[in-house]
Formats: C-alpha cells, sequence, structure tokens
C-alpha cells in the first residue's frame, strides 16, 4: 500500500489562564479550553493532556458533535483555546482550521468524488501532518478490509465502506490532534469490534495523539478511551470513567459486560491464540491479530452471559478459560435470571445464570466458586 499511496503523490475545573498562557511547548497541558461559550452548551472548561484517546459520550442532541465543532473553529464560539501553549483561540482572534495541527472527521465519509479509494488515499497521504511508518499503514489497510476497496470508485462504496475509507484517509493525516465524530456508525458491530478497535489502539500506541472520539457505542468507548467527557444537555463535564450500568439494574442479559485489564504473555502463533493473565491466572483469547508484546497491559470486555460457573474446578474441557472467583453480590431480574458479581485478584466480573441453576447449586455470597468462558468471548482484542 505504501507504494500504491506514494503512486501520486472536565472535572469540571479548567487549567487556569495563566496555565494555559504560559505554558510551552513541552509543558504537560494539551488541549485547554477555557470558559469557552457556544449557543449550544453551557461555559465549557476542559484541560486534555497531549495524548490519549477522550471518549465522548451523550444522548442524542447533546451537543457531542458541536463540541467537536467549537474546538475545531467550525462553530462560532467566544472563550479560550490552547493546543500546548499555542493559542487557537483568544479574545475574537481564531486560528483557522488549516492552520491547527489538527484533523476532523465527520459520519458522513465525505470523500472526494470521481476519485478511486487509492487516488482519496494519496491525497490524504500527500498532505499528512506527520509520516506514518508503512508497517503502520499495512497493518491499518488489513484491519479496515480496504485492499480489495483500493481500484473502486468512491460513489460504488456501501456506507460501512466509505466509513472505513474515511477513516483511513483521517489516520494517514497523523495529526497530532484528531477528531472523530461517529466515525464507524455504519460498520457492523462485530468487525468494529474484533478488528477495527484493536488496530486503533496499536496505531495509536505507536504514532501518539490526542484523540477525540465520539460514540454511542459504551463498548467501544470503555475499550478504547483512556478518559471521557460527557455532554448532556449542552452540559460538558470531564471524567475518569464512563458511567455505567449498576449491576444491580435491571437490564437486558446483553447490556451487562465486565472490563478487564489482563497482561500480556506471548502470541501462540500455531494455535492462533493470544495468552494472556490475570493476575496469576492464565486466559487465552483466539481470532487475535499479532499486535501485542510481552508484559503489555490491555483492556477487555467480557459479557455476563458468556460466563458459566461450577462449585469445583472442571476436568478435561473444550473451553479454555476458567478463573477462581468468589461471589461477591447478587440481585434477581425480572425474567427469571440471577445477576452475580464475581471477585478474581481484585477485578469484578458480572456473571448471569437462571434462578433455578442458582436454586441447584445452593450459592452463597463469599462462596468460592470457578469461573468458566470460551476463549471467543475475550472481546477488543
Amino acid at each position: 500500500m505504501s507504494e500504491i499511496l506514494r503512486e501520486g503523490a472536565a472535572g469540571e475545573s479548567a487549567c487556569g489562564l495563566a496555565a494555559a498562557r504560559d505554558s510551552d511547548r513541552n509543558s504537560v497541558a494539551g488541549l485547554a479550553v477555557v470558559d469557552l461559550r457556544t449557543p449550544v452548551h453551557t461555559p465549557i472548561n476542559l484541560c486534555l493532556p497531549p495524548q490519549g484517546l477522550v471518549g465522548i459520550c451523550g444522548p442524542s442532541g447533546a451537543g457531542k458533535s458541536s463540541l467537536l465543532a467549537a474546538l475545531a473553529g467550525l462553530m462560532t464560539a467566544h472563550g479560550e483555546i490552547s493546543w500546548r501553549g499555542d493559542s487557537w483561540q483568544r479574545r475574537g482572534a481564531a486560528v483557522p482550521l488549516h492552520r491547527r495541527p489538527l484533523s476532523i472527521g465527520f459520519q458522513e465519509a465525505r470523500l472526494f468524488p470521481r476519485l478511486t479509494v487509492a487516488q482519496n488515499l494519496r491525497l490524504a497521504d500527500k498532505y499528512a501532518r506527520r509520516e506514518l511508518p508503512r508497517e503502520s499503514r499495512e497493518m491499518l489497510l488489513q484491519a479496515l478490509e480496504l485492499n480489495p476497496l483500493l481500484a473502486r470508485p468512491v460513489e460504488s462504496l456501501s456506507g460501512g465502506e466509505a466509513q472505513r475509507v474515511a477513516l483511513m484517509r483521517q489516520l494517514l493525516s497523523n495529526a497530532p490532534v484528531q477528531f472523530y465524530d461517529e466515525p464507524l456508525s455504519a460498520v457492523d458491530r462485530p468487525r468494529r469490534i474484533r478488528a477495527i478497535v484493536p488496530a486503533l489502539k496499536k496505531y495509536w500506541r505507536e504514532n501518539s495523539a490526542l484523540v477525540l472520539w465520539v460514540s454511542h457505542d459504551t463498548n467501544e468507548l470503555q475499550l478504547l478511551a483512556d478518559s471521557f467527557i460527557e455532554v448532556c444537555a449542552g452540559r460538558v463535564v470531564q471524567r475518569d470513567a464512563l458511567g455505567t450500568t449498576s449491576a444491580s439494574d435491571n437490564v437486558s442479559l446483553d447490556g451487562i459486560q465486565s472490563q478487564l485489564q489482563l497482561t500480556v504473555r506471548e502470541f501462540l502463533a500455531e494455535h492462533q491464540l493470544l495468552a494472556l493473565s490475570l493476575g496469576r491466572h492464565a486466559l487465552y483469547a483466539d481470532r487475535c491479530m499479532n499486535h501485542y508484546r510481552a508484559g503489555e497491559t490491555v483492556r477487555v470486555l467480557l459479557a455476563a452471559a458468556e460466563i458459566s460457573l461450577s462449585l469445583e474446578r472442571p476436568a478435561a474441557s473444550s473451553i479454555l478459560n476458567c478463573l477462581p472467583v468468589v461471589l461477591r453480590g447478587r440481585w434477581p431480574l425480572q425474567d427469571g435470571r440471577v445477576r452475580l458479581l464475581l471477585e478474581c485478584e481484585g477485578q469484578g466480573l458480572s456473571a448471569e445464570i437462571s434462578k433455578f441453576s442458582y436454586q441447584k447449586l445452593q450459592l452463597q455470597l463469599g462462596q468460592s466458586l470457578f469461573a468458566q468462558f470460551k476463549a471467543s468471548g475475550l472481546q477488543g482484542l
């Protein structure tokens, strides 16, 4: 692909005003927003790091897209915005978008018409903010499944295909600051979670940037983001963690996911398995690309429906993953099931079983159990 491309080519507290004005390019502060006022938001105060992924969440119509537009200078706003000490907006004067070290992508693909996919990507490569290593290009092309599309005119693409091309085009730009507004909304969820999200995590691990990522998919945000901005009725608040459904909430089975922090051990190429560990306990994930380094910490999701429980450690089984857990909480659900909170090595796992199974096993709080789940159950790798 390198050859093809080159053929043509809030805590609600803000960084104080003094910090935004006096910090230099090497300051810890990244994007500082002070008392930014727009037609749709209450005054916005943000202090974001120079690198990392910030997930932006909130209901439809809350002002998420407008927030990106205001920060990019595409929407009327009054207040101060600075990037690593360089003013983007202050006292009525604003640096135009093309002079900011920033790229912005929209839910609509906005590809250049009458050109092929490869020609659209060449243009992005030609005007890239920072050079992207060939290995990153090839990895992204594979994860986004774009190689078969390169010769096609963009008018022939489906909505999901066009979004994947638009995402690749922005990633090729490799700007220090990157804004994305629902960039994968038309892409089917299994492809997003199993292939694209892991590739994006690897890309930003090797090509650091400050990324603001808008999505309605909480699983997508949990897997990608290091911190969060919640937008609700025009009110913008920074958070360290995404507000999740309580274990006691009576939501559907598919709505409960456990987020786990695991350590990479090795990639078993012969079996196409990623060997991981949760503390002292070995785990395995299948259908993973070899994106990871030994000792690296990764974030994964495990659905409550994936877990089965046993009073004793199972003997020979095709299910690879088995963790010793302690039952810490239980909540009856309206559909005849019981939600359980389990603990292993200080991390929590949610499981759901039938009320019949719960009574049959005679489970009690504080009881030691074994939780089994398939290698395919770990999502986001």
